[in-house]
Formats: C-alpha cells, structure tokens, sequence
C-alpha cells in the first residue's frame, strides 16, 4: 500500500508532495496505532487558512479508493465521515511526517514548516482556534447528526451528548476500558461516564468556564432498561438524540426543553445529574 504525503501550503504555487518509504510507512502505522483521545474539533488546516495547512496522507490502495488524513496543529482529522478525529499531542504526527520529505522539500521549507509547526505546539494562531473550538458550547445543529445516514444510524445519545462522532454506538465507560453494568443504574452509568473523563457537577445553574453541560437520566421501569443523555446548547436550551434515531430539541410532548429534569423524558423516570463534558478531556468508544 503507497502512502503519498502532501505538504498543504501554499495558494499560488503546486504544494510539495513525497511518497512515503515502506519502512516510514510502517513507523507511521505503528504511531498511528496510539491510544490517542478522539477530538470533535476539525483541523484548523481544513478551514483554509493563509501559510501552512497541515500534512496531507492519501493511502493508495487502488486506484479508485483513498483515504486522506490531515495532521495539522495537534489534530488528526480524517477526511471521512464514518471516521473521528484524533488529538496528536505535541504534533507527533507532524513531525514524523516532515521528517519524510527527504529531498521533495528545499531546506528553507522545511526549516519554515519546522518553526510553524513549533509555533502551533506553544501556542501559535492556529493552536488558539482549536483551543477555542474545544472550549465553546455547541449549538444546536442537526444537521451534522441527522443529514448523514451512517452518523445518523451509528452515533447515539453519549455520542450526542458528548458533541462527538465516533460511529461506534458509544457506551459509557468503554472509552475508559470498563462498561457500565446492565441493567444501567444512576449510579453505575454516572460513574461509568467519570471514568470516561466527565466531571459530575452539582450545580447545573453555572456555566463551565470550559466544555458544556449534559445530563444523565435512567429508566428503571419494568421491562425497559436504558438510559439517556441530555445536552444543553449554546441557546441555553436542551437537545438530544434518542439513539438512531434524528437528534431533536424536544421531549416526548413535543416542547421545547428548558431543564430535563422536568421534562417529558417516557419511560426515562430516575434523573441522575449533571456533568461537565469537555471533549478534548473526554475518550469515548
């Protein structure tokens, strides 16, 4: 399988472009293969910034199939929707990449990809949007769970909740190594999503200097065990997304939701709390 690598940088002129030795190309599968924390944040690179973009790999597999991967500014962001994105701390990736080009690149280049790449690590323009990303509260749309039949089919409430695509039907705990317990309980599901990296808040009146609130509510009615999770929007209002089924911004009655604590929530009868979630402190599976 080829790995060709696309230095994404300039407007005017062609960008650079290497393929990636067999030996490289198994390094990078083999860092590739890291645990690594999966990001909602797109890659600052994808938005079409002036500069340097990021490094672009296509693995050819046959002429008619690539994949394209983009690793920019501490995030991986595969160009694929039926794929998540992931932190690359301290732009591992990046570096290993550049460190391929061999003689595809002059020696000012790569000594100018170096120093921006340097500059995002630390803190540089590009670093602040996806730090800004990570932080802010999303708002309410649809549209990003809802128009796509495999995110629609395989994301459900946590996904949702958490504002994180993963398309692995996730489950709370299972990012952490260790599932909930069925049948799900107020307990076991919070302390399940903790070891997740959500942080349990008491006092669901005061926004998050970070991340944005959810909430946990659980069905103990006979014969229906599950649970379900609530995300409260940068409207101020509540959404959800009732497993494969559309995302929506409103309970079983058909109001809107302004607290899913009394709400109508079905057969969901057991609120269980708020909690923190930031997505760049957070693994879900």
């Amino acid at each position: 399988m080829r790995m060709v690598v696309t230095l994404d940088m300039y407007s005017g002129r062609p960008n650079p472009s290497w393929e990636v030795s067999e030996s490289d190309a198994k390094k990078l599968r083999k860092l590739l293969s890291k645990k690594r924390a999966i990001s909602s944040v797109s890659s600052p690179g994808s938005i079409g910034l002036l500069g340097y973009r990021g490094l672009l790999v296509s693995s050819v597999e046959d002429p008619s199939a690539i994949k394209t991967m983009r690793a920019f500014d501490g995030v991986l962001e595969v160009a694929s929707l039926d794929f998540p994105n992931y932190l690359d701390s301290d732009s591992e990736i990046e570096e290993f990449l550049l460190g391929t080009a061999g003689v595809a690149l002059k020696d000012e280049e790569r000594q100018f990809i170096e120093q921006e790449i340097q500059k995002n690590v630390s803190g540089g323009v590009a670093n602040s949007i996806k730090d800004f990303e990570i932080m802010a509260i999303p708002p309410y749309d649809p549209g990003k769970w809802n128009n796509n039949p495999t995110v629609l089919r395989n994301n459900n409430c946590y996904n949702y909740g958490n504002d994180t695509i993963t398309n692995t039907f996730a489950q709370p705990g299972r990012g952490a190594g260790q599932e909930g317990p069925y049948p799900p309980t107020c307990k076991d599901t919070s302390a399940a999503a903790v070891r997740d990296g959500l942080k349990s808040i008491p006092n669901p009146d005061t926004t998050p200097t970070e991340g944005h609130l959810v909430a946990l509510v659980v069905s103990t009615t006979p014969g229906f065990f599950d649970y379900h999770w609530y995300r409260r929007d940068s409207n101020g209002m509540w959404s959800h997304k009732p497993g494969q089924t559309a995302a929506r911004n409103t309970d079983n009655s058909g109001r809107l939701i302004s607290d899913p604590r009394n709400c109508d929530r079905g057969p969901y009868n057991n609120f269980c709390g708020f909690f923190n979630s930031m997505p760049g402190d957070i693994i879900i599976r």
